[in-house]
């Protein structure tokens, strides 16, 4: 999708790529119909909040909220504030595991809008707190304060480590 009417400085057209991280599969009735599109650009509208209702379940045919309709007023978009309706989701095929409860970690969804030739150079270079290092730096006192502590100043004075095993612990026969 092109951003903006200005190229790059060596003359290549500024624009944005949506990388989907994961999709969802092709069921689509009509009350999720946002579920057809992996990625839908509109134009900002107010009265346009959601892509679907808690209400469109009570009416499958007649939905409250209809994300079709969105797009079919097929307006402009150039130079306009945009929205981007994008579809995640993954599949999950139950297992063993799952009981008593599915676990989550490791599963996920996700969107990455990574700018294409919209930025000159890298705009973190002229962040106000970026350092620059040439080796041999890390043991400059002007650059890396740390290295001019004198070591017993650095290094944690703990006891040696010690196990004994369950002693004191309490024993289940104990309770008695």
């Amino acid at each position: 999708m092109k951003m903006c009417e200005k190229s790059h400085s060596i003359n290549i057209p500024r624009s944005c790529g949506i990388v989907l991280l994961s999709i969802q599969s092709k069921i689509s009735p009509l009350i999720l119909s946002i579920l057809r599109y992996k990625v839908a650009i509109t134009k900002h509208k107010d009265s346009e909040q959601t892509c679907s209702s808690l209400y469109n379940q009570n009416d499958m045919w007649s939905p409250a909220v209809d994300f079709s309709k969105y797009i079919e007023d097929n307006e402009s978009i150039e130079n306009e504030d945009l929205v981007a309706w994008v579809t995640t989701g993954f599949l999950h095929i139950p297992h063993a595991e799952d009981i008593p409860n599915t676990v989550t970690v490791g599963n996920g969804g996700g969107v990455l809008l990574r700018p294409h030739n919209y930025f000159n150079e890298d705009p973190s270079i002229h962040s106000a707190d970026a350092v620059y290092f040439s080796p041999g730096d890390e043991e400059s006192c002007e650059n890396n304060r740390m290295a001019c502590y004198a070591e017993e100043i650095c290094r944690p004075t703990l006891e040696p480590f010690t196990y004994h095993g369950f002693e004191g612990v309490m024993k289940f026969e104990d309770w008695e």
